[in-house]
């Protein structure tokens, strides 16, 4: 019988499969990335968004948006985002530990909400609040507040709104990044998935009444080797092409 070699970091990227973007979101020309590491900064990335802390390097920066872009779609064309959580996630973690991300598996509880109505927004901020640092809870906070401001039609807004939600439920991340004491990129990293009988745009700010939604949970602190990262750093940015373009917006906080 034949022994198989186990692949290797650069075979298995090599070998991601990714999901290409709609018509809808080539149309879109979101303005150039600005990077910055003397102030907080933050991005929508597909259905994602991600904020910096200040003092983190733009190099690490444009790694943390790569890495978890390519987790995304690697895991969009494999499974169905909204219809395959449990296995989307699975797949979405195996991509991040495969680039030298350090995580646990994640792990989803309903969210129970007292009132009659309930905002996204200010349930992922309470998940998130009990993992992260101040500055991390402050930087998500001004991203959220920033995307909240957004046009409907402000290609941002439009990233994420199409990519963390279609049809009758949503499946997306918030992440807030510091440096750990090694010099690695630390994230205070929230999941999210809903179920709902409705279908409503806006879908992170909306009131929405209990009776109609379930929403799910996880948050974990994860870590980004950089000493790991920087081995397969420019598979990733050749695997990614233009996507690295088309899925990532910067936003101003």
């Amino acid at each position: 019988m034949e022994i198989r070699r186990p692949q290797t970091r650069e075979e298995y990227i090599l070998g991601l499969e990714l999901a290409a973007p709609s018509a809808a979101l080539m149309s879109l020309a979101p303005s150039e990335l600005v990077l910055a590491d003397d102030k907080p900064t933050a991005f929508v990335d597909a259905g994602s968004t991600v904020s910096f802390i200040s003092g983190i390097p733009v190099e690490r920066q444009h790694d943390v948006l790569n890495a978890t872009l390519l987790a995304q779609l690697a895991a969009n064309k494999k499974f169905d985002r909204e219809k395959a959580t449990e296995q989307w996630y699975g797949y979405y973690r195996e991509v991040l530990e495969n680039v030298g991300w350090v995580l646990q598996s994640f792990s989803f509880a309903r969210y129970e909400e007292s009132g009659v109505t309930l905002k996204m927004d200010k349930a992922a901020l309470e998940i998130i609040a009990a993992i992260a640092s101040g500055n991390e809870a402050a930087v998500l906070t001004s991203t959220l507040d920033a995307l909240s401001k957004l046009d409907p039609g402000d290609p941002a807004f439009t990233l994420f709104d199409a990519n963390g939600s279609s049809g009758e439920g949503g499946n997306f991340q918030l992440g807030a990044c510091s440096a750990d004491p090694s010099g690695n990129v630390s994230m205070a990293l929230g999941a999210f998935y809903f179920e709902t009988t409705v279908h409503q745009g806006r879908f992170l700010f909306w009131s929405w009444e209990t009776k109609d939604i379930n929403l799910y949970t996880g948050g974990q602190n994860v870590v980004l080797n950089e000493q790991i990262y920087a081995t397969v750093r420019q598979l990733v940015i050749d695997k990614l092409g233009d996507r690295a373009k088309t899925f990532v917006a910067g936003l101003d906080i």
